[in-house]
């Protein structure tokens, strides 16, 4: 409950900072033109996104299943209902936030270019809930390993979707923590289904905190990824000032929105893993102590 008023807390201040705010409208929309402006070689992203659709949930929707089949049959579909609620709320949640914050005030000259609210970014949360959803349905000795994974495909779309100029870096944070604030709501759930399962798969024995190893991967990326984006970003505004460094797209706007766009969600997959990880441990230990 702490990590989800936690998620609150901190989307309402990004909420503020992005679109409330003048300093925080341009560097935003500075970078999202950088982006949109730039040759990249990735394929470009279908004008109607349908297919991209397919490809953001389809490989997560086949691991669900074949995760879930690694369950006993009487928690299967408990714990897959809960990987898809969990999708589904977050898909849900960005789309009433969008709806009721619609508009987008007019703050900086770039705002008539953006006047509608795009914060958070729906196909970055497709992602990350769809990625979250296979966090929850593996067995918890898996979790560690497949939360690395999360990781991975939800800052691989993010950062795609941003290089696409699809949105901007600020609607891919926020993405991320409507998942993470649902992942943390499901996770008390499939804890709760896990607590009641005799044959409760154990974590592989490790010394120190549980998914250490795994966690320490996600937070090395993701603390060099966040660090790479602020430098390129407020390293050329503390040198020349605001004005003149948004004055034009550069190489460090668009390697700013690239790295905040992505390096985010490994953070959050290194506090989702030993989180779960712990709470999973001890659930170990009370089952065997039955």
């Amino acid at each position: 409950m702490a990590g989800f008023l936690l998620c609150v807390v901190l989307f309402g201040v990004l909420y503020l900072g992005a679109v409330r705010t003048g300093p925080g409208q341009l560097l935003d929309q500075m970078m999202q033109r950088t982006a949109a402006g730039t040759w990249n070689p990735l394929p470009e992203l279908n004008t109607h996104r349908t297919w991209a659709t397919v490809w953001i949930l389809l490989p997560p929707a086949l691991a669900c299943l074949a995760l879930g089949h690694q369950r006993g049959s009487h928690q299967r579909w408990l714990v897959l209902l809960c990987g898809a609620a969990v999708a589904l709320g977050s898909n849900i949640t960005t789309q009433l936030i969008k709806l009721v914050w619609s508009s987008r005030p007019a703050l900086v000259s770039l705002s008539q270019e953006w006047p509608m609210n795009s914060l958070p970014s729906g196909h970055t949360t497709m992602a990350a809930g769809a990625a979250a959803a296979v966090f929850l349905i593996c067995r918890p000795r898996d979790r560690a390993f497949w939360g690395v994974l999360a990781g991975v495909w939800a800052a691989g779309w993010g950062g795609y979707i941003y290089i696409e100029g699809w949105h901007l870096p600020s609607d891919m944070l926020a993405a991320y923590l409507v998942v993470a604030a649902w992942t943390l709501l499901g996770g008390a759930v499939v804890h709760h289904v896990e607590a009641s399962d005799p044959q409760l798969a154990p974590l592989p024995a490790e010394p120190g905190i549980p998914g250490g190893r795994q966690a320490g991967l996600c937070l090395t990326l993701g603390v060099i990824g966040t660090a790479i984006g602020l430098a390129a970003l407020l390293g050329p505004v503390a040198r020349h000032g605001l004005a003149e460094a948004t004055a034009s797209p550069s190489p460090w706007l668009f390697m700013a929105g690239a790295a905040l766009s992505s390096a985010p969600a490994f953070l959050l997959s290194a506090v989702l893993i030993p989180l779960f990880s712990s709470e999973t441990r001890h659930l170990t230990r009370t089952s065997r102590a039955r």
